[in-house]
């Protein structure tokens, strides 16, 4: 019978210290051996190297999707009713249904727990295109607009998922306006100052003072005149103009609620 725990023993022992430890090698190896009813190498090899089978699996787009629509959820303390329809319509648009539907909600709700750098090796495998690109950040701003107000957390997080995805600042920008306009286009014109207020990232009960102040601060930050002079690309200055237009329009709509 094969003892390859003892031979092995026996060889390690030997090239460490001669003689004496090849004795010893041996001793040790054959209780081994004996102990663990080792009878081949491939059976001494299953036995060392680690179990894989359950590794876990990679991965797919529509899980890194709703994982992410999850942890944005998450990332204000709770998920809400309004996190939770957000995550429905996703779905619809998506035509999602059966098996396939239990999928993305089961993603959607381990997506709360995960650490944001567990999703960009994901988020670089599936999303590689700029439509691709696009459409998952547009997705991830009609979650953070859920509750009306997206937060810095999640703002951040967006973000961050651009830099892995090379998406430009000004595109950032422009996909952020985008959503915006969206969010106010899909809701009724009530909501318009709701929107303005969205936009400039205030509560319903700040002052015209901190309206107007927040208003110049964020136009001082995004002219596009300060990129011009800087040299900034066609591209870039394009998506401050836009900023700088919605900007004004929040400010007009809310300076003439409160003055009113």
């Amino acid at each position: 019978m094969i003892w390859p725990a003892t031979l092995a023993g026996v060889v390690l022992g030997l090239s460490v210290a001669h003689i004496p430890g090849a004795l010893l090698g041996a001793l040790i190896g054959s209780v081994i051996d004996r102990n663990l009813a080792i009878a081949s190498w491939s059976e001494l090899r299953a036995r060392c190297m680690p179990q894989t089978k359950n590794a876990t699996p990679p991965l797919d787009a529509q899980q890194v999707l709703f994982m992410l629509l999850g942890r944005l959820a998450k990332s204000t303390g709770r998920v809400t009713p309004e996190h939770i329809q957000a995550a429905r319509l996703e779905m619809q648009r998506l035509k999602l249904s059966g098996a396939v539907q239990k999928a993305a909600i089961a993603a959607f709700s381990q997506g709360k727990d995960c650490q944001l750098s567990h999703l960009r090796t994901g988020l670089r495998a599936h999303y590689t295109s700029t439509a691709q690109v696009e459409r998952l950040l547009l997705a991830g701003w009609r979650m953070a607009l859920a509750q009306g107000l997206a937060t810095a957390k999640q703002r951040k997080i967006l973000q961050q998922c651009a830099t892995w995805l090379d998406c430009s600042p000004e595109t950032f920008a422009s996909i952020e306006v985008q959503s915006m306009r969206g969010r106010a286009a899909s809701k009724p014109a009530s909501s318009e100052l709701a929107a303005a207020f969205t936009l400039l990232g205030l509560s319903r009960s700040a002052s015209l003072a901190q309206v107007k102040k927040t208003y110049r601060r964020q136009v001082s930050q995004h002219h596009p005149d300060k990129l011009i002079g800087a040299g900034a690309p066609p591209a870039q200055v394009r998506a401050a103009t836009e900023r700088t237009r919605a900007l004004h329009d929040a400010y007009a709509v809310i300076r003439k609620h409160l003055e009113r």
